[in-house]
């Protein structure tokens, strides 16, 4: 009896052997090969991947056709080879597909997903560190995406800093005995405050669209008709505060009487 990895690394082939047969049918020898080279890279880090994860018994699969090495199952590198055909065959066609969305808003859709799933454990007191460095993940890549290519290299760079600085950081305030992390401390740490730089780069970046905001035409026409009429909203309101007084007053009087 086939397993279930076994069956989904066959059907997996299906897709990948269309794309290769279209490319045939069409004579592009080399973008064959680029396919393929583009299957064998995936194909490959999946394997390393595998090879320490299993060696470490971080997990261990249980059937297989054949395993190699006696710890991974031969099925893998044909399904992340497919997977890389795939990937490569979406990348390049992606361009011509007009998405209903911008990445910003699946962005911004997720953020606030995680960041409320995140805020949700923490007030139950199910601190997770593992959701953490989902937000984290997902903040550092929308800042990555927005920040703009004159300045991406800089960012990359002090984002850089910031991981090395809270590493050493950390290292000495722990080795001193100043706090202790409940898990240990780990690279991870300082991965998430790199990432959030990233973020908080884009942000200092895109500060510039409030004063395009600010500038635009409607702004200032709204905020030129408030200073315009502001002494006739005064006037108009003093005059409105008067008669109030006065009819107060006049009913007063006529209770007297």
């Amino acid at each position: 009896m086939l397993g279930d990895l076994t069956i989904v690394s066959g059907l997996s082939v299906i897709l990948p052997a269309i794309i290769i047969a279209l490319l045939a049918r069409g004579g592009k020898i080399r973008e064959i090969l680029k396919y393929c080279l583009v299957g064998l890279l995936v194909a490959a880090i999946d394997f390393v991947v595998e090879y320490f994860g299993t060696g470490a018994s971080a997990w261990t699969y249980h059937e297989s056709l054949y395993f190699i090495l006696g710890r991974i199952p031969i099925e893998l590198p044909l399904l992340f080879f497919s997977a890389g055909i795939v990937a490569r065959f979406i990348f390049s066609n992606l361009r011509y597909i007009r998405l209903p969305v911008k990445s910003n808003a699946i962005f911004y859709a997720a953020i606030l997903a995680a960041a409320t799933f995140y805020a949700r454990l923490a007030y139950q007191g199910n601190f997770s560190s593992e959701f953490n460095i989902i937000l984290a993940v997902l903040i550092g890549l929308w800042g990555i995406a927005n920040i703009s290519i004159v300045n991406r290299d800089s960012a990359i760079v002090l984002a850089t800093i910031a991981f090395l600085a809270d590493w050493v950081a950390e290292t000495i305030i722990i080795s001193s005995g100043g706090y202790t992390y409940q898990t240990g401390f780990s690279l991870v740490v300082p991965l998430i405050y790199g990432l959030y730089t990233l973020g908080l780069l884009a942000v200092m970046e895109q500060l510039h669209k409030l004063d395009d905001f600010l500038d635009s035409g409607a702004v200032r026409n709204l905020l030129r008709l408030f200073g315009i009429y502001r002494e006739m909203y005064v006037q108009k309101f003093e005059e409105v505060r008067e008669h109030i007084s006065r009819k107060i007053k006049d009913i007063s009087n006529g209770h007297k009487k």
